[in-house]
């Protein structure tokens, strides 16, 4: 690998949201789609968030090539029953679904109060602390997860497990809390790292933090590729607490499945890894999205962002960070910029050339 191959690049944030966007109209979609899954990968590399940014793109292609995603597909409303809803994404891009299902609890909180929109059939939906910061700039409380359990599930098994095969995606929770001047935001999977952090340490040539993972014989490694071959990561709390990650992941899980409350079948490729053969009961998960309109418990209702503020102050007065504040300056230092790294811009590039209808095998440099 040549120096070249190495070298990191800064694009800047309009250049890089438009070549990902063709690549995803060369893949088959929409314009508004490409738009939104763009706009999402582009935001979380400026958040500092590189497990959720450009270098998923190769695992979408992948996973459009093997029918987990349909680049095309677009939710619809299954069910809706007062303040609840739920959504079909059809396999079709997450992101896409997660901001329509945004867009529908935020009316739907408007009118009742509270809402809640599960989306069954969702691929994988990025970063969940994205749709909470939406909510949190409409004055909205949010709890979002992302989920999935059973046999053969994800990549992290349940804790005290005798086996050791996964159970469990990382399954995330986010919560977004409405501020006068910024919202508070909590994002974390319920790992002690998210698998994304893997692959991007992988990327970096790095090793993950030690507790974070278990190779396939159970030994602990901080190797990314000992995950790749058939490790799993360990559960937020780590041994001695480990319990409480596992509970809060079976807990999404169990949230998420609502978009599975009439008894239909979760097809959960996309939105996790599955072996084995289908499990049917046995497996569960989704994405459920609540939202809460803090006008409905106030007629001061700006009175609550304005306490989020002073109590936010008063945290960073005592030299400690809100969360969210990460992903902020995150942003500021960004600038208008996002910084790839080496093996990142060479699946970019790839990408590009692969999907670029005008380019033929022929035409290329060998």
């Amino acid at each position: 690998m040549t120096d070249d191959d190495r070298r990191a690049v800064e694009l800047d944030v309009d250049e890089l949201q438009d070549r990902l966007r063709r690549i995803l109209e060369n893949l088959g979609s929409p314009a508004d789609v490409a738009a939104e899954v763009s706009l999402h990968l582009v935001s979380a590399e400026q958040s500092g968030h590189a497990s959720h940014g450009v270098l998923r793109m190769a695992q979408y292609a992948r996973e459009i090539d093997e029918g987990s995603i349909d680049p095309a597909g677009r939710p619809t409303v299954v069910n809706r029953s007062g303040a609840a809803t739920v959504l079909d994404a059809h396999h079709g891009f997450g992101h896409f679904s997660a901001a329509t299902a945004v867009d529908v609890a935020a009316r739907s909180a408007r009118e009742h109060g509270v809402a809640t929109v599960a989306i069954r059939d969702a691929t994988h939906i990025g970063r969940l602390g994205e749709y909470a910061e939406r909510l949190a700039d409409l004055g909205l409380v949010s709890i979002i997860v992302a989920a999935a359990a059973g046999p053969g599930i994800g990549s992290m098994a349940p804790f005290g497990s005798s086996t050791g095969l996964p159970f469990l995606n990382t399954n995330p929770w986010a919560m977004g809390y409405p501020g006068a001047d910024a919202p508070i935001i909590f994002d974390a999977a319920m790992s002690v790292i998210p698998e994304g952090k893997v692959h991007a340490a992988l990327a970096r040539g790095e090793d993950v933090p030690e507790g974070a993972l278990l190779d396939r014989h159970g030994a602990p490694s901080m190797s990314p590729q000992d995950f790749l071959d058939g490790g799993t990561l360990t559960p937020l709390g780590g041994p001695g607490s480990g319990h409480k990650g596992y509970g809060l992941a079976l807990s999404a899980a169990l949230l998420g499945g609502l978009a599975h409350a009439d008894a239909a079948a979760p097809q959960l490729n996309g939105l996790a890894q599955v072996r084995g053969a289908d499990e049917g009961g046995r497996r569960t998960g989704g994405v459920t999205i609540i939202a809460l309109d803090v006008a409905a418990f106030s007629d001061r209702g700006d009175e609550y962002a304005e306490r989020t503020t002073r109590l936010s102050d008063a945290i960073r007065a005592d030299g400690a960070l809100v969360p969210g504040d990460v992903e902020r300056k995150a942003r500021r230092r960004a600038d208008g910029t996002v910084t790839l790294p080496g093996e990142t811009r060479r699946a970019l590039e790839a990408l590009e050339r692969g999907t670029d209808p005008s380019t033929s095998t022929s035409e290329e440099t060998p």
